[in-house]
């Protein structure tokens, strides 16, 4: 049965990154461009030499962040950031936005103008920014992008004619190992659409309070929440996994979440189908983040899908929601 190509895994804008799933939609709303990379070599101590090399900066050129993605049935969301030097303290969604622009989606339908909106994540204390539409996503259509903004223009395109997959079953496994360790995980298990080259990855939707915290160094909890006041977040898994030679085949994902669990915690899950433009840039996205944290990893550029800007325009489709209840506290 074949297996994602890494099994740890990766939606709107927060400062910690967790190791698998995210809460977050615009994960490139928080990416930091570091402008270099220095390494200073100190002379040997037995020398009793030192030596102050001064090292020159280039000035860091600001660049724009734009990702969207066409889900049928729904209204679209574009999120849109600017990029920041990697040690710069401005980096919450807010702080990120960029107001003041024209964004459109068109197709043989029409166009469709976007507003700017936002949405309070009460378990992050914040308000997370995005452009909304008022027509719904048809299946089956091309739509284009157009961002004007600071006297440019940006545009992509896409077609929604993703197909959605049908899980047979959801279990949990106490502990499965990948590049990060050992750790429990939720297991999906479906079979891979026949005759095309296909892209998924998990979602899972549930409700946490303030006692849940992140699965990562910074161990976040939320200090909005009242004891016992609950607020749904949407966790995507990182990675993306192509069905590469394995066409037609049952295929397992199991992914970490980004949040620990207790027993009995309820959850929905979805098998998100993207298109090729959409998995290429997220996998490049989730491929860059770990050279960022391994030394011994290539370093990777992100994949644009927008010329001009980073980002990606793209379409997914979703399965059927599966109900799911963890059976017992994360360790």
């Amino acid at each position: 049965m074949p297996r994602p190509r890494n099994s740890a895994s990766d939606e709107a804008g927060r400062s910690p990154l967790d190791r698998t799933f995210t809460s977050r939609m615009t994960a490139i709303g928080v990416i930091r461009v570091a402008t270099f990379f220095a390494i200073a070599l100190i002379a040997s101590a037995s020398t009793g030499c030192k030596k102050t090399i001064t090292v020159e900066l280039d000035t860091y050129e600001e660049r724009l962040a734009i990702e969207s993605l066409l889900l049928p049935g729904t209204v679209p969301k574009v999120f849109l950031n600017r990029t920041v030097p990697f040690f710069a303290t401005d980096n919450t969604p807010s702080e990120l936005f960029v107001r003041g622009a024209r964004v459109t989606i068109s197709s043989a339908s029409g166009t469709d103008f976007l507003v700017a909106d936002s949405v309070y994540n009460k378990f992050w204390c914040r308000y997370e920014p995005y452009y909304i539409g008022a027509q719904a996503t048809e299946a089956d259509t091309e739509y284009t992008l157009t961002v004007e903004v600071g006297g440019e223009t940006y545009a992509a395109s896409t077609v929604t004619n993703v197909r959605a997959v049908t899980i047979d079953s959801v279990s949990y496994t106490t502990n499965f190992t990948d590049l990060y360790g050992g750790h429990e995980g939720v297991i999906l298990d479906f079979v891979d659409i026949a005759g095309q080259p296909n892209q998924y990855r998990v979602q899972m939707n549930r409700p946490l309070d303030n006692k849940h915290e992140t699965v990562d160094d910074f161990e976040y909890s939320s200090t909005c929440l009242a004891d016992g006041e609950l607020v749904e977040v949407r966790e995507i898994s990182r990675f993306v996994y192509f069905d590469t030679s394995f066409d037609g085949a049952p295929v397992r994902l199991v992914v970490e979440p980004a949040y620990t669990n207790r027993k009995g915690d309820p959850a929905t899950l979805y098998v998100q189908s993207l298109n090729l433009d959409a998995a290429e840039f997220y996998d490049t996205l989730d491929r860059q983040r770990e050279s960022n944290i391994n030394p011994f990893i290539e370093p990777v550029f992100i994949q644009s899908q927008i010329d001009g800007a980073i980002g990606v325009f793209g379409a997914i489709n979703r399965s059927a929601a599966v109900p799911f209840e963890f059976p017992e506290d994360s360790g």
